[in-house]
């Protein structure tokens, strides 16, 4: 890659019409300039039928969760310079069905967190708000290192077993069984264990962690399975 500050790439993108692969010479102003620049460069002067989600631009929705080079990540967070490569291609999220060249249906994620009844169901439903924890308590801290999920997706579509294995619930569903089951104020507890001690759930698991390397907040989420698996090894459903 030049060492100048405004360079050209070849970006590939993944199209559902014709080719596979399509091909765009797409001019970078900086280093630090986003995949998301560049697809949207395509779309405003090249191609306009071309395809991808994005809203915020800021790594908060998560809507703009693709594979670039190979790697699970936000288009928007993404930049040409850490990539360093003159080739970008950008492909849809894996084990997802794609709708359009890099949209995905983000369906079949969501509904692992219905699966997984990834709700809070407070152990005191007369209360109008829930009890706040201090920031010095023990619980909280546990709790708010697996936080901050932004259901992008990218773990799931990171991990082997999402596309081979029918109804795995992925690692952003079970990191949601965890907060909750270490959660005092959520009635069903670690009772939520037992629906994810399956095959179709941790047990399926093999630790690689994938989904920890590719999370755009850094949750440590192998760590998080890790957890679940101690809770779930000591019979702790009650």
């Amino acid at each position: 890659m030049s060492n100048v500050e405004s360079f050209e790439i070849t970006l590939e993108v993944s199209r559902t019409d014709g080719d596979d692969l399509v091909s765009f010479k797409v001019p970078v102003p900086s280093k630090n300039s986003r995949v998301l620049d560049t697809l949207l460069y395509v779309r405003h002067n090249i191609d306009p039928s071309l395809g991808f989600r994005y809203s915020c631009r800021a790594g908060m929705c998560g809507s703009c969760a693709v594979v670039v080079n190979g790697k699970e990540g936000l288009a928007c967070q993404t930049t040409i310079g850490s990539l360093d490569s003159d080739i970008v291609r950008v492909e849809p999220m894996r084990a997802l069905p794609v709708l359009r060249d890099v949209m995905c249906d983000m369906d079949p994620f969501f509904k692992t967190l219905i699966n997984s009844h990834a709700a809070l169901v407070s152990n005191d439903p007369d209360r109008t708000t829930l009890r706040i924890m201090p920031p010095g308590e023990k619980v909280r801290k546990s709790i708010q290192d697996q936080n901050g999920c932004i259901t992008c997706g990218a773990c799931f579509s990171a991990c082997e077993w999402s596309a081979t294995k029918e109804g795995y619930l992925g690692p952003s569903a079970m990191n949601r069984v965890l907060m909750l089951a270490l959660d005092e104020r959520d009635s069903l507890g670690k009772k939520r264990l037992r629906g994810i001690a399956t095959d179709s759930g941790i047990l399926r698991c093999h630790g690689l962690g994938s989904c920890s390397t590719v999370c755009p907040v850094d949750i440590p989420l192998q760590e998080g399975m890790q957890k679940l698996k101690g809770l779930i090894s000591k019979g702790d459903f009650d």
